[in-house]
């Protein structure tokens, strides 16, 4: 009697064990996923990224998971947790570029922009900078950025114009960050770079203003701007909360300076099965 319990245990545990593994390979594992019906997918986000606002307080899917950090969320989907990761474009591809598994969604799921904080007692430099971001936006240093930016590999431009002697603009960035392409420390020129360094490097020229850097964490950085400081803080800061901190007191914030896609990133198998 005691042999045919734990024979039936021993069954019982495999069916269990059997069924755990299937819900683990999920749809993602199956190549059943349906481009046009990714709202019904699991989706995972980084915790608070402006994919996390945009599905949760304006698409308002089903099935979104949270995860502390990008790592999670690649490991959730190889496990089959997960049918597709939400991130902007920009930070997409670079996913793309050092995980070869992964591809992008042609179709972009929704959209995003980024923006400065600027302290409070410089609304001088928000007008300037709210003068300056459609010309910004209308040219070819724009359409060169965007199109460096959306790429695998992000290349700087060093022949930005940097003006020297004139009035200081102290810019709060975090360079020790996982900030690329948006900002980060380039070890090649061994200076900051990416799509918010160049914009404001753009600015500062265009109004003869000569930058001093603040490079630190976000709550230094969140904390020079709210007590002056530091003039300006940019680092791929979204559209979707600047209004909340704005509204709070905190700090202003400027017009949106770069444009982003949001996208989903699954397996490459997963589609390559469906396409079949």
């Amino acid at each position: 009697m005691d042999r045919r319990k734990r024979i039936l245990c021993w069954l019982f545990c495999l069916l269990a064990a059997g069924y755990l593994l299937s819900g683990c390979s999920g749809r993602g594992g199956g190549g059943t996923l349906n481009t046009d019906d990714w709202q019904s997918w699991r989706i995972g986000t980084p915790l608070a990224w402006s994919s996390d606002y945009y599905l949760s307080e304006q698409v308002r899917i089903p099935n979104l998971y949270l995860y502390d950090s990008i790592g999670d969320c690649i490991m959730a989907l190889r496990f089959g947790y997960i049918d597709a990761i939400a991130v902007d474009a920009l930070y997409a591809y670079s996913m793309t570029a050092g995980y070869p598994d992964l591809t992008i969604l042609d179709q972009p799921i929704g959209e995003d922009a980024l923006v400065a904080y600027i302290t409070n007692a410089r609304r001088d430099v928000r007008e300037q900078m709210n003068e300056y971001i459609p010309q910004f936006k209308a040219s070819k240093d724009y359409a060169d950025l965007a199109e460096r930016a959306n790429a695998e590999e992000f290349i700087p431009n060093t022949d930005i114009p940097m003006a020297e002697g004139g009035e200081v603009l102290r810019v709060a960035i975090n360079t020790g960050g996982s900030g690329y392409p948006y900002t980060y420390y380039d070890f090649v020129t061994e200076e900051p770079q990416g799509v918010d360094i160049e914009f404001i490097k753009h600015f500062a020229a265009e109004y003869g203003y000569t930058i001093e850097w603040f490079d630190s964490s976000w709550d230094a950085c969140s904390l020079a701007i709210s007590t002056g400081e530091a003039d300006v803080f940019v680092y791929a800061i979204s559209q979707y909360y600047a209004g909340e901190v704005e509204a709070m007191g905190t700090c202003l914030h400027s017009d949106p300076y770069f444009d982003l896609d949001l996208v989903l990133v699954t397996q490459a198998e997963n589609m390559e099965r469906e396409e079949s």
